[in-house]
């Protein structure tokens, strides 16, 4: 290997067939680790049919830009995996989502009504500038019909290559700042809502649509992968909490 270094570095022997805990802790990968534990533990009873598997083995590829076994073999090198290892990463989140099917109904309902708030789907016109000046000027135009969003939004708005049309949606709050948030939900449909400032940034919001959450087939789903990932997540905490602390 090229020397880059000043002085000179030994030979690395690490023992790479039984890294300690020790090891792992402080390249601070335990939860990482003990993620990976859990997931392999409550799937490893789980079959997965051989086309299900050879399916997202070709999309995997494609997404990868594997066309032949040559990047592939250069794949595995880079990552330091085998076949069977990609193959195991590949397979996981299969397992996953069939161990999901078996999460009880009562959970995913209850776990919706918790979620529902963010869940609800909102369609709005916003236009986010720096000054206060310049958002009340921007409200006064739209407020007496002088201008509209799609104009003032490409000539304004920070956000004009996200939404050049000054519309954001249909989405849900998932992510949102806590005002816009709030500003959302308690605004009623085509209420032009004043400027108000967040952080350095002064908005105009105004609600377009807003369709209530339910708990279809898709959510159901949804909501039963969340409580898959809410059970590692915890099982993980406990596994800490119980040995490492």
């Amino acid at each position: 290997m090229e020397k880059i270094f000043n002085f000179p570095i030994q030979d690395l022997h690490a023992d790479f067939s039984a890294p300690s805990f020790d090891q792992i802790r402080k390249g601070n990968l335990l939860r990482i680790y003990l993620k990976e534990f859990v997931l392999n533990e409550v799937t490893k009873n789980i079959s997965i049919e051989k086309k299900q598997l050879e399916d997202a083995k070709r999309i995997f590829y494609k997404e990868k830009n594997i066309n032949d076994n040559t990047k592939l073999n250069k794949f595995l090198l880079f990552n330091g995996i085998n076949e069977k290892d990609l193959e195991y990463q590949i397979s996981l989140p299969l397992k996953v989502e069939i161990l999901s099917t078996y999460v009880l109904e009562n959970k995913i309902e209850t776990h919706f009504l918790k979620r529902k708030d963010e869940l609800n789907l909102f369609k709005y016109n916003a236009i986010r500038v720096n000054g206060s000046d310049l958002a009340h000027e921007i409200y006064f135009q739209l407020e007496g019909g002088e201008s509209n969003f799609f104009d003032l939004s490409r000539k304004y708005s920070l956000d004009k290559k996200n939404f050049p049309d000054g519309v954001v949606g249909p989405k849900n709050t998932v992510g949102l700042h806590p005002v816009i948030k709030e500003k959302l939900r308690t605004y009623d449909i085509g209420d032009l809502i004043k400027p108000f400032q967040i952080d350095k940034w002064w908005l105009i919001i105004k609600l377009l649509e807003k369709k209530q959450a339910i708990l279809d087939q898709n959510t159901s789903k949804q909501m039963a992968l969340e409580l898959c990932e809410i059970f590692v997540h915890d099982k993980v905490n406990y596994l800490i909490k119980k040995n490492f602390n």
